[in-house]
C-alpha cells in the first residue's frame, strides 16, 4: 500500500474563514491560552499574553473544534477521487504550546497509473486544494503514520518502500511524535533526539521504560504490524453551513465563502460520482430571519466554477435584505453527469457546454421569467405549432428535424421567421410552388383552411397563404 497524507496546519483558522494576517486562533488549558495558528507574524506555540505584548494588533479567536472536524471531513471527501480507503483525524495535543494536528489519508497505490504517475496525482491534489482555498503539507509512505510524519516534517518526496521509509524517519526529530510532552522531554533527557535513536534501542528495555503501547506505535510507523483504518464515507446528501466572522451586507465579503462552498460541493459530487441539477442558498440574518435563493441548471454537472458563477450572478441580481450572519448551501436535485461533459477532446461538447453556462448565467442574472425557449406543439396551425417554455424544460426534439434544412440550397418546409399575426395582402402574390394545404382547428372553434405557398413579395421570399373562407391572401412569414 502507498498512503498519501495531508497535514492542514492552518485548519483552525481556515475552518472559521479567517484570512487576515492579524487573525490567530488560540487553544487553552485552564487559565493558559496560546496560539495554535500563526498571526501578526508570530509562530504558533506562543502564550497569548506574550503575543499581545509583542504584537498589539493581533486578533485572537477561540478555537472551534466542531468546525475543524466538519472541515476535515469535507476535505477527506475531496480525496475520494484519488483512491480509497480515506481516513482522517485530529490529534489533540492539549499541552501548552502545542497545536492540534489535522491529518487526512488516502491510499493511492492503485491509482497512480490512472493519473499518470505520482507527479501528476500530486499536481491534481494541489489543484484541488487551491480550489478549496486550503493549505496543506504532503507526505507519501507505505504506512499511514509514516506518511503523517513526513507531511509534518514538510518532506513531500515519496518514500515508496519500507526500507526507504525507515531511513527517512531515522533522521526526523522525536518531537514530531504525537506523544505527551513529558515523554518527549524524557527522551531528550536520555539523549534520544532522533527517531533513529529509538529504533536502535532494545525493544524490551524500551517497552519497560515507555510502555508496550509506544513500542507498538513505532512498529506501526515502520510497517511491522498492521494498522486498523477507520474509513470515512461521504454522506448521502450535501448541506454546508458557513458562519461568517461578523455580519456583512457586502456581496464582496460573501464571495470567499461562496467559492469555498461551491468547490466543496464539487468535491462531494466527485466522491459520490454524481452531479447536481438544482441548489439552494440560504442567507441567515439576525432574529432568525432567512432569505432563500433557488438555482436550477440546464444540465446535471459537478463543476465548482459553474456553481460559483451562478451563485454570484444570483446575488448580484437581488440586493441583500439585511446583513448576513451565515450562509447555507444545499444540493437539491442529483443525477448522472452526461458523459459528454467529461470528454477530453470533444470540441462540440465544449461549445455546447459554453452555451449552457451562458444561458445559466443569464438565468441567474435576469431571472427565469426573462428567458424562454421555443418548444414544439402538436398542432398543424403555424401560429400554434410552437410555445414558449422555460430554458431546459423542453429540449429541441427530433420531431423538429423535418422542418430544418439539411442540404445547402434546400429550404425548410416552414420558415423560422413568422409574423405575430398574418397580414392581409392587397392582391394575390406570384407564387413559386405547389400549395401546402392545412385544415385544422374545427374542434376548438378556430377553424383554419388554408393553402400555403412560397412567393415573391417586396423583393423577398415570403410565406403566404390563401384563406378558403374569404378567398383573401395573407403574409404569414419570411424565408429570407
Amino acid at each position: 500500500m502507498l498512503w498519501l497524507c495531508l497535514h492542514f496546519p492552518h485548519l483552525p483558522a481556515e475552518a472559521r474563514g479567517l484570512r487576515d494576517p492579524c487573525d490567530a486562533v488560540t487553544d487553552s488549558r485552564g487559565a493558559q491560552r496560546w496560539l495554535i495558528t500563526p498571526g501578526a507574524g508570530l509562530a504558533p506555540g506562543i502564550a497569548l499574553g506574550d503575543a499581545l505584548a509583542r504584537q498589539p494588533q493581533l486578533r485572537a479567536h477561540t478555537r472551534k473544534p466542531a468546525a475543524e472536524r466538519a472541515a476535515l471531513r469535507r476535505l477527506a471527501h475531496a480525496l475520494y477521487r484519488y483512491g480509497s480507503p480515506v481516513s482522517a483525524t485530529i490529534e489533540e495535543l492539549q499541552e501548552p504550546g502545542r497545536a492540534p494536528r489535522a491529518l487526512a489519508w488516502v491510499e493511492i497505490g492503485r491509482s497512480l497509473r490512472l493519473f499518470g504517475g505520482f507527479d501528476a496525482l500530486r499536481d491534481a491534489v494541489c489543484a484541488d486544494l487551491a480550489e478549496l482555498q486550503q493549505s496543506a503539507q504532503l507526505g507519501v509512505a507505505p504506512t499511514r503514520d509514516g506518511a503523517a510524519l513526513l507531511a509534518l516534517a514538510g518532506q513531500a518526496e515519496p518514500a515508496t518502500t519500507l526500507a526507504e521509509l525507515e531511513r527517512r524517519l531515522a533522521r526526523l526529530p522525536v518531537s514530531l511524535l504525537p506523544w505527551p510532552q513529558t515523554q518527549i522531554d524524557a527522551l531528550y533527557g536520555m539523549g534520544l533526539r532522533r527517531l533513529g535513536d529509538l529504533f536502535a534501542l532494545p525493544r524490551a528495555g524500551f517497552a519497560r521504560r515507555f510502555g508496550v503501547e509506544r513500542l507498538h506505535a513505532l512498529d506501526r510507523l515502520r510497517g511491522r504490524v498492521p494498522d486498523a483504518v477507520q474509513a470515512i464515507v461521504p454522506p448521502p446528501s450535501f448541506q454546508r453551513r458557513f458562519e461568517l466572522p461578523g455580519e456583512t451586507d457586502s456581496l464582496e465579503s460573501l464571495l470567499f465563502p461562496l467559492r469555498r462552498m461551491s468547490f466543496e460541493l464539487q468535491a462531494w459530487l466527485r466522491a459520490r460520482d454524481t452531479g447536481v441539477r438544482s441548489i439552494e442558498l440560504e442567507c441567515e440574518h439576525a432574529r432568525r430571519r432567512r432569505t432563500r435563493f433557488g438555482l436550477r441548471f440546464l444540465s446535471t454537472h459537478r463543476d465548482g466554477a459553474r456553481l460559483f458563477d451562478a451563485l454570484r450572478e444570483r446575488l448580484n441580481r437581488e440586493p441583500l435584505q439585511a446583513p448576513v450572519r451565515a450562509l447555507r448551501l444545499r444540493a437539491r436535485d442529483l443525477g448522472t453527469v452526461a458523459s459528454g461533459q467529461m470528454a477530453l477532446f470533444d470540441g462540440a461538447s465544449d461549445v455546447q457546454l459554453q452555451w449552457t453556462e451562458t444561458v445559466e448565467r443569464l438565468l441567474a442574472r435576469l431571472g427565469e421569467s426573462a428567458l424562454w425557449t421555443p418548444a414544439v406543439v402538436e398542432d398543424h396551425r403555424p401560429e400554434r405549432a410552437t410555445a414558449m417554455t422555460a430554458p431546459g424544460v423542453a429540449p429541441l426534439t427530433p420531431s423538429l428535424a423535418p422542418h430544418l434544412a439539411t442540404d445547402e440550397g434546400e429550404r425548410p418546409v416552414r420558415p423560422l421567421l413568422l409574423l405575430p399575426q398574418p397580414v392581409a395582402l392587397p392582391h394575390a402574390p406570384q407564387v413559386l410552388d405547389a400549395p401546402e394545404r392545412i385544415e385544422s382547428g374545427w374542434w376548438d372553434g378556430d377553424d383554419a383552411r388554408r393553402d400555403y405557398h412560397t412567393a415573391d413579395w417586396q423583393q423577398a421570399r415570403a410565406w403566404v397563404f390563401r384563406d378558403h373562407a374569404s378567398g383573401r391572401w395573407y403574409l404569414h412569414g419570411w424565408w429570407s
